[in-house]
């Protein structure tokens, strides 16, 4: 059987305009669609209820509360068992004894017995506090990984990394506003997963290009990238293979917020096994290939050939050479970084 082989420098348009294009729809999305918050990013009440009617179903409970502006209901467990839960935010002066009271008298309306399983509150600055703290989180997760990407590696592997997590980041956001899934703490866990994830499989490919580049000095980067995403392909692939044999099950079965966590997670796996295999490598790829982004601001006469930019990549000394020397190597420098 002929192994499957990616040219992922030679196709990098293609590749890159595929993730700009998914870009771009979901900073549209965020922007023009918005997202659904939850409870626990807006002030409001959630009370957990059963309906012992066995007959009942979500439309009825949902029919029972539309009088109340703004009112969710989403299932607790199986669709069967009869358990809600209920999402309503407060108006200017209401309080959570009121609003208890107004969903008592709409669900004692339609159904004849029922029974509070649980009630809690979310008042405005617990609301507030948790936005600023998931922002917060991820960007510390951000932050985080640039350190740690660019003291294991270089500064332009760590350009690379962090431009694909923020792809993925934002198209997980864009597909959460699609698909209209709450924006919950549940979320946040569920995107600072994908981060972890994704980078991990990033981190793998580019060992690959520091091993290639360590044992033969003279390859162009081209070649270099191209070998360190397709050995590690198969690695990758059933990574991500194993991690949705895991999820999969979750978001046919489960409901609620883990069914939601699941799909977020199936696509975010999906997105970041494509960002690290097509997009940071090309990113890579291109610091390599523009002397200007030199974040170590080599001097002016210094050697900037194929064979002494993959030394000075691997923190060798290596001779300069003057001015009119400098493009005597070939055209697809190594990492200059």
């Amino acid at each position: 059987m002929k192994r499957i082989e990616f040219h992922v420098v030679r196709r990098r348009t293609v590749y890159l305009g595929i993730a700009c294009i998914l870009l771009l729809a979901s900073v549209a999305l965020v922007v023009f669609k918005g997202f659904n918050l939850g409870i626990d990013f807006e002030s409001g009440v959630s009370v957990s209820v059963k309906i012992d009617d066995t007959n009942a179903q979500i439309e009825d409970v949902r029919q029972a509360l539309s009088q109340i502006e703004g009112a969710r209901v989403q299932n607790i467990g199986a669709s069967d068992d009869g358990r809600y839960q209920i999402r309503v935010k407060l108006s200017d002066n209401q309080t959570q004894r009121e609003m208890e009271n107004l969903i008592n008298t709409m669900l004692g309306r339609k159904f004849s017995s029922f029974t509070v399983l649980e009630s809690s509150f979310i008042g405005a600055k617990f609301s507030s506090s948790l936005v600023t703290g998931s922002l917060k989180a991820v960007a510390i997760a951000l932050a985080l990984i640039l350190v740690y990407v660019w003291i294991r590696f270089k500064v332009a592997y760590a350009i690379g990394s962090i431009l694909a997590l923020i792809h993925d980041v934002v198209l997980m956001l864009g597909f959460i506003s699609l698909v209209g899934f709450e924006i919950s703490s549940t979320t946040i866990a569920a995107i600072l997963t994908i981060i972890g994830y994704s980078l991990n499989n990033t981190i793998v490919i580019f060992d690959r290009v520091r091993e290639s580049i360590k044992g033969n000095h003279e390859q162009e980067l081209s070649s270099v990238i191209d070998y360190g995403v397709n050995s590690s392909l198969s690695r990758t692939t059933f990574s991500s293979v194993t991690t949705l044999l895991a999820v999969i099950p979750l978001a046919i079965l489960s409901s609620g917020d883990v069914r939601s966590f699941a799909i977020s997670m199936i696509f975010g796996v999906v997105v970041g096994t494509y960002s690290s295999n097509f997009l940071a490598t090309n990113v890579l790829y291109m610091l390599g290939k523009t002397h200007a982004l030199d974040i170590l601001k080599q001097e002016e006469e210094e050697d900037l050939s194929d064979a002494a930019v993959a030394r000075r990549m691997l923190g060798e000394d290596e001779p300069k050479l003057k001015k009119a020397d400098r493009n005597k190597g070939g055209n697809d420098p190594k990492i200059l970084v």
